[in-house]
């Protein structure tokens, strides 16, 4: 499980650094040396994409439906504690076999007593063991400071085509 934890603030600074780079670099160049990067810039998108489209011809993806039923099982715990906490919740599924959670609320609180809370940890738990991908940040909502939590589930595995 890959965990990321990024701010908003901590990703338009970074972004705003790198574009900044980028035109410092660019200016530094002459017109004909500006070309010539582009260029090899698109001959190395171009062998990236040929290359990803040589491993699509090479595997099959297959849904897994033990995946599958553990991401609808989560789903419908991430909703149960979204009522209960006074989450947004959306849970959606994507052409390329994978799925995501995503929580948005102003907090979560875990801490009190009782058979509710100890359910709701149990799936925060949950989500954060079992997703592939996970998200955890805030940004600014109608001038509310939001938690966000996004879990990304890939529900299908890539078998190698057989060369007969």
């Amino acid at each position: 499980m890959n965990i990321e934890k990024f701010y908003y603030d901590e990703q338009e600074k970074m972004i705003e650094e790198m574009k900044r780079e980028m035109e410092e670099h660019d200016q530094s160049l002459s017109p004909e040396e500006r070309e010539k990067e582009r260029k090899k810039s698109l001959q190395e998108a171009r062998a990236i994409m040929e290359n990803a489209e040589q491993k699509k011809r090479e595997h099959y993806q297959i849904v897994n439906a033990a995946k599958y039923q553990r991401f609808v099982y989560l789903s419908e715990q991430a909703m149960q504690f979204s009522k209960i906490s006074g989450c947004n919740i959306k849970v959606q599924t994507f052409p390329d076999m994978s799925a995501l959670i995503k929580l948005q609320t102003g907090c979560i609180w875990l801490l009190s007593d009782g058979e509710t809370a100890l359910e709701d940890k149990e799936t925060m738990q949950c989500l954060l063991n079992e997703a592939d991908w996970v998200y955890i940040g805030n940004s600014d909502r109608d001038g509310k400071n939001m938690l966000e939590l996004e879990f990304r589930f890939e529900l299908a595995e890539k078998l190698k085509k057989a060369t007969i």
